[in-house]
């Protein structure tokens, strides 16, 4: 990792800067920078001595500072193939052709590269009394020699810095809007809309700001951002590679006469770059709507969408220098306002089976209770799981119940907790952290209620071990060495029964019981009611279409809500006196009730594996029907996303076998109406 790496750990800059479709199909290799800044200053005495005779069209070579070598280990498809030693671009975005800000970032950027690469001088904390916060933040500077470093480059080019950020949150927008004077990003009269917009105001000018771009063909929206920077000002920058042969790129004019330039990448990327007076004006568009690493064609945006949303925005904005005291005024006022409305007060209960009752709310067929003096206090707790280990356990404090999370907890014995994670969906894997309690108050941090023992880890057939709290230092150990680690700490069987069956009373009557009565079956006008009062009262809902269908076979009908308009996000049905979810995620109806759900999974950089499950909702339970998925990197199918290797033909019978219908979804406005 080097300097800059560490740096953009620190600062938290977004990817968009690297070219986020070309960063997860290379790997990176020996960086060889090859500067054409003395070409670049040929052109630029080339355009002030023919003058008018030649008209410029900026590209996006023009803000290169060189070049750096990579390796493709994949092809357009995510195929794999042999690794080839290509070249891509560093881009600095904020300059070109040898201007001072091209200059200066390209000064910045050598020394980051070779200052401090292992990161030795960097520290934990979030606050350097010794760096000023207009440096530490806005310049993401850690020590004295790079502060002296952003002075010697913005003295030595003329560029004036900028202030400490100030960070605005989705709910802060508007204030944004309003002190700049900007009001809107996009054009009036404009059909499109921007939402959630949140990102970092540089005083006295320049900010960044990431938002939903939402368009007639895109209701849900495409992730966007819009930046600003004046030329006269050192940016906050961190130039990132860009293979340049994958864009295409060309001259536009935006409907008020704007010159723009338009890139676009072969995995849908979009760039709309201005260059207003005195300014850089970017605006970055993740059109692939696929979200795989090798989009089809069909699922980005297109050269014409992309000017299209070009002709949206507003290019002749002049934010106006904030008072930073008003400001933070009402951005304290706007997050007190937040809090007060989003803040969770937990209720307070006086016994277990108060908490039982308020907080159970489906049976659910596997899930236990056990009682056992987890804290050596002589009180048991009670421990809530399934399969003999505990996901959460409750204790009386002070005459209430405090709840405290675990995972998949195994109690062993010695007073010592194996936390426990086995072989899932995903991974051929399994971990064994050892802990003991050491105090019984509430969980905020394991470091302070557990003590650390030891950890073993499997992945396939090699075992490691940990030799420290957090996994950095580990070691291979034999399977042997792994089983003699887990025999020092055997489990304790303890008296699992159902939580059905736990008893609220003496007289026999159960949670079971309680449940069962709430279960009260209403008429389909008073579900309906109840389904369109939920809808009604989410006017900030990401959702748009919906279904009122009995997915699951228990005789209720269930809602299920769709933001796209082309399958469904999730279910919720009226069961138990209250609205539950039903565990199912991103599907399409099939017949006979069945459910189509895709996935996709990144086991390694760059290997895409596309999973499809067709599965039924028995009740809240899912019943798996059938399951494959194509490894894009191997070309080869598989029956899990594991490796297991399945033939072509198995594989093709599975996905012939289920066929979609007509999905039935219905606007939520005309529901509402």
């Amino acid at each position: 990792m080097t300097g800059k790496d560490l740096l953009i750990a620190l600062g938290d800059i977004s990817q968009k800067y690297y070219d986020e479709a070309e960063k997860d199909t290379i790997t990176q290799g020996r960086k060889t920078l090859r500067r054409p800044l003395l070409i670049a200053a040929v052109i630029a005495l080339m355009l002030l001595l023919v003058g008018c005779a030649v008209v410029y069209a900026l590209r996006l070579q023009d803000m290169s500072i060189g070049q750096e070598t990579y390796t493709q280990r994949f092809d357009d498809t995510g195929k794999a193939i042999d690794p080839i030693e290509k070249t891509r671009d560093i881009i600095t975005i904020y300059g070109h052709n040898g201007d001072p800000i091209q200059l200066a970032l390209t000064e910045w950027y050598d020394f980051l590269e070779t200052y401090d690469p292992e990161g030795k001088f960097m520290t934990n904390n979030p606050q350097l009394p010794d760096i000023p916060d207009q440096y530490e933040y806005t310049y993401s500077c850690y020590t004295q020699d790079m502060v002296e470093k952003v002075d010697e480059i913005a003295e030595k080019y003329g560029l004036k810095l900028l202030d400490t950020w100030i960070p605005f949150q989705q709910y802060q927008s508007d204030i944004f809007l309003e002190e700049t004077g900007i009001h809107s990003l996009l054009v009036s009269g404009s059909s499109a809309q921007i939402r959630n917009m949140a990102g970092m105001l540089y005083p006295p000018y320049n900010f960044d700001m990431e938002f939903w771009l939402v368009t007639e063909n895109d209701s849900n929206g495409l992730l966007a951002s819009y930046v600003y920077a004046r030329k006269d000002y050192f940016p906050r920058s961190f130039p990132g590679g860009v293979d340049l042969s994958n864009y295409q790129q060309w001259d536009y004019t935006a409907p008020d006469g704007t010159k723009l330039l338009l890139a676009l990448s072969s995995k849908g990327h979009g760039y709309v770059i201005a260059e207003p007076e005195n300014a850089m004006l970017i605006i970055s568009i993740d059109g692939n709507r696929s979200r795989s690493y090798y989009p089809d064609a069909s699922e980005i945006i297109t050269r014409e969408e992309l000017e299209s949303m070009a002709d949206m925005f507003d290019y002749s904005i002049q934010p106006r220098e904030v008072d930073r005291a008003v400001v933070e005024e009402k951005l304290a006022e706007a997050e007190a306002a937040y809090q007060a409305e989003h803040t969770y007060v937990p209720e307070v209960y006086s016994s277990f089976n108060e908490y039982l009752m308020k907080n159970v709310y489906t049976p659910g067929n596997n899930r236990q209770y056990a009682f056992y003096d987890l804290t050596g206090d002589g009180k048991d707790e009670l421990l809530l799981g399934h399969d003999g280990a505990y996901n959460t356990w409750l204790t009386i404090r002070d005459g209430e119940v405090v709840e405290q999370a675990g995972t998949e907890d195994y109690l062993c014995e010695g007073n010592v907790i194996d936390r426990y994670s086995g072989p899932g969906e995903y991974w051929d894997s399994e971990w064994h952290f050892y802990l003991t309690l050491v105090s019984d108050a509430a969980i905020e941090d394991e470091g302070d209620e557990y003590q650390w023992i030891t950890t073993v880890v499997r992945r396939g057939a090699q075992w490691y071990q940990h030799m420290d709290f957090h996994g950095l230092n580990e070691i291979e150990i034999s399977a042997e060495d792994a089983a003699a680690v887990i025999a020092k700490y055997p489990r304790i069987e303890l008296d699992w029964k159902p939580l059905m069956d736990y008893p609220l009373d003496a007289d026999g009557y159960t949670l079971g019981d309680y449940l069962q009565e709430k279960d009260v079956r209403v008429s389909d006008d008073e579900l309906n009611r109840i389904y369109t009062d939920f809808l009604a009262n989410r006017a900030d809902s990401i959702y748009t279409h919906c279904r009122i269908l009995d997915i699951n076979g228990d005789g209720v009908k269930d809602l299920l809500l769709s933001g796209d308009g082309e399958k469904y996000w999730e279910i919720l049905t009226y069961r138990y006196g209250a609205l539950n979810h039903i565990p199912v995620w991103d599907f399409y109806l099939c017949e006979d009730n069945v459910l189509e759900c895709g996935s996709t999974f990144h086991p390694e950089t760059g290997v895409e594996v596309n999973g499809t499950k067709f599965l039924r909702c028995n009740g809240f339970n899912q019943e798996t029907l059938d399951f494959t998925a194509y490894n894009k990197a191997t070309a080869s199918w598989q029956s899990d996303f594991k490796g297991t290797p399945m033939a072509e033909s198995d594989a093709k019978a599975i996905l012939e076998k289920y066929h979609r219908i007509d999905q039935g979804m219905q606007p939520i406005s005309e529901l509402l109406n």
